[in-house]
């Protein structure tokens, strides 16, 4: 019986949780490692409960790998993110970028006058 005991002490404190089931094949890559990384740092170094510590992060894991986007829509967000099409876009842009101190004077009349010739 002491013997049954130990074992099940042994057993709670080593701890024995299964790895994360977890499938990134359809999610962001640059997402996908960064619960890898997270998952890491989470089970790395001493832990007083293995096994609660293990749960922990895999359910942490889990639950990241749930709000990963899937490649689809971060290419779907790339694209939605392409510089203005008309030149009405474009210089409102500018104008944008001036006012905001993100690119000379210079360059915003160089730039205006581009956008104007490509029309």
């Amino acid at each position: 019986m002491k013997n049954m005991f130990a074992i099940a002490v042994l057993y709670a404190l080593g701890g024995c949780v299964s790895a994360p089931q977890v499938d990134f094949s359809n999610s962001d890559p640059a997402c996908a490692q960064q619960c890898s990384a997270n998952h890491t740092q989470c089970m790395s170094g001493f832990k007083l409960f293995p096994l609660a510590n293990e749960s922990a992060c895999k359910t942490a894991m889990e639950t990241c790998a749930k709000t990963c986007p899937s490649k689809g829509e971060v290419a779907s967000a790339a694209q939605s993110k392409k510089a203005p099409s008309t030149t009405s876009e474009r210089l409102k842009e500018l104008d944008g970028l001036l006012k905001d101190g993100l690119i000379s004077k210079e360059e915003y009349e160089s730039k205006r006058i581009e956008v104007i010739k490509a029309m």
